[in-house]
C-alpha cells in the first residue's frame, strides 16, 4: 500500500479541521434566547408593556448574549474561530473576542439593572461593531471569494439583523 492511500495517522493535519458544534453554537445563544423570552412574555400577558419587554430582551439577549457568546468563542476558541472564518489565527482573535465581551457585558448590565434611557449605549456600539464586521465578511466573500461558514453563512446575516432589530425596537419604544 503506497503511503498517499494511508488514512491520515496521529499528528497529521490531512482531515478538515471542524468547529465544535458547541463553541459555533455560542453567538447564536442569544437569538435562541431571545426567541425563548418572547414566548414567555407572551405567555404571561406581556400586555401594556410588551413592547418594553421585547426592547429589553433584545438588549439582554440579541446583544448581549450573543456578544458574551461571540468573545468567549474569539478569546477561548480563537484559532478554530479564525479557522471556520476562512482566515488565519492570528492575535487579532483575542481583540475581537475582548470587543464582543464589553459589548456583552456593557449590554446585560444595563438592560437587567437599568431602564431604556442607559440601552442606546450598547445597542449602538453593538451596530457600529456589527455593522462594519458584516460589511467586513462581504468584502471577503466578494474580493477574496471566501465563503466560509462563519464569514458567508449565517453570522453573516446576524451581524445586521441583531443590531438592526434591537435599535429598530429602541427608536419605537423611545417613540411610544
Amino acid at each position: 500500500m503506497s503511503q498517499r492511500n494511508l488514512p491520515p495517522g496521529p499528528g497529521t493535519s490531512q482531515a478538515p479541521s471542524r468547529t465544535p458544534v458547541v463553541v459555533g453554537l455560542l453567538p447564536f445563544g442569544g437569538v435562541i434566547l431571545f426567541v425563548i423570552a418572547e414566548i414567555v412574555t407572551l405567555a404571561v400577558g406581556g400586555g401594556a408593556d410588551f413592547l418594553r419587554w421585547s426592547t429589553m430582551n433584545a438588549v439582554l439577549f440579541l446583544i448581549g448574549s450573543s456578544s458574551l457568546g461571540a468573545g468567549i468563542a474569539h478569546v477561548f476558541f480563537g484559532p478554530v474561530i479564525a479557522r471556520s472564518i476562512g482566515w488565519t489565527p492570528g492575535p487579532f482573535q483575542f481583540e475581537v473576542g475582548a470587543a464582543n465581551l464589553g459589548i456583552g457585558i456593557s449590554a446585560i448590565v444595563m438592560a437587567a439593572a437599568f431602564g431604556p434611557a442607559t440601552w442606546l449605549g450598547p445597542i449602538i456600539v453593538a451596530t457600529v461593531f456589527l455593522f462594519l464586521a458584516g460589511i467586513g465578511h462581504i468584502r471577503e466573500i466578494v474580493k477574496k471569494h471566501n465563503l466560509s461558514i462563519n464569514n458567508a453563512g449565517p453570522i453573516l446575516f446576524l451581524d445586521f439583523l441583531m443590531p438592526a432589530v434591537t435599535l429598530f425596537l429602541w427608536i419605537w419604544l423611545a417613540l411610544s
